[in-house]
């Protein structure tokens, strides 16, 4: 006999009182759990006996901050995922958040359908997310090698495996970046290297009332060449790094135009930002000649 889906648990945390329901009508449209807080301290309460899987959160509130709630929330775990909410002018604040491991943002005025795109992505991470096991430490190198389709929905399931495959040797506090940054390179190399959506396409997408990116997603991955070609994934672990190497069978871009993630200013840009904040996560990201291949590379910490 199956078991019954576990909901995912979501928590708002916003002083503001039409912005935390209104976020939480969208959140109630899917199939969550939901809990509300007013600012930081009762967020931090919550956290304790609600156990959330994803926080939004907003930065500036009264009582305790945004910042100061999740400092103390990555004190206790590194695995619930926290996203952001900031407005124009507060960038400097968004990068120090995600500093502070938030693992993504959203820019007010925030849409019905950022919210639902955040949860979706979210949740096939946190659904095909499994139990580490402590012998896998011991193993000191590893090679993969994978081979993927188009199907976006798959992207939790192969992160996971990936994640895998370093179990005990990456750092538990850098080990959600990492999975998350994964997910980020995986879904560029599909949306922007396999099915060719640039950021005038995405950008229009998500701006239509009648054609969104999900539409956009299927009709070129059901056409030629879109459909036939693959994201190839390379993993090899040593006793000092790990190396991920992402390939996709599309035209390239020019990669030297992503906004470098340590200016405030580009977090309000939309442009690069599943590469800005892989960037926070990895000690290297190199793209090479015409950017359809990137390698990840993040250094170990010492085996037991």
């Amino acid at each position: 006999m199956d078991q019954p889906e576990k909901k995912m648990k979501v928590l708002i945390v916003e002083d503001d009182t039409f912005s935390r329901q209104y976020m939480a009508s969208v959140v109630r449209l899917g199939k969550y759990e939901l809990m509300e807080a007013r600012n930081g301290v009762e967020g931090l309460k919550l956290f304790e006996s609600f156990a959330p899987d994803l926080i939004f959160s907003d930065i500036s509130m009264p009582v305790m901050d945004g910042l100061e709630m999740l400092e103390r929330i990555r004190r206790r775990s590194h695995d619930t995922i926290v996203i952001m909410t900031t407005a124009f002018g507060s960038a400097e604040f968004t990068l120090k958040a995600l500093r502070l491991r938030a693992n993504d943002y959203l820019v007010k005025p925030i849409l019905p359908k950022d919210i639902s795109a955040i949860l979706k992505k979210y949740a096939g991470v946190l659904s095909a997310r499994s139990v580490e096991r402590e012998v896998v430490g011991l193993i000191l190198e590893r090679n993969l090698k994978m081979k993927l389709d188009n199907r976006l929905e798959m992207l939790g399931k192969v992160a996971d495996r990936l994640m895998q495959e370093s179990e005990g040797r990456i750092s538990p506090a850098d080990r959600m970046g990492i999975r998350l940054g994964l997910l980020e390179i995986m879904i560029n190399a599909i949306e922007h290297g396999n099915l060719d959506i640039t950021y005038f396409d995405k950008t229009r997408a998500t701006e239509s009332r009648e054609f969104d990116l999900h539409d956009l997603i299927v009709e070129r991955g059901n056409k030629e060449p879109y459909k036939s070609r693959r994201v190839h994934i390379q993993f090899q672990m040593t006793a000092e790094m790990c190396e991920w190497v992402i390939t996709d069978e599309g035209t390239g871009f020019d990669w030297r135009s992503v906004p470098d993630p340590n200016d405030p200013a580009n977090l309000m840009s939309m442009h690069g930002r599943g590469i800005m904040l892989a960037r926070l996560n990895f000690d290297e990201v190199i793209y090479i000649e015409r950017g359809n291949q990137v390698i990840l590379r993040k250094r170990l910490q010492p085996a037991n």
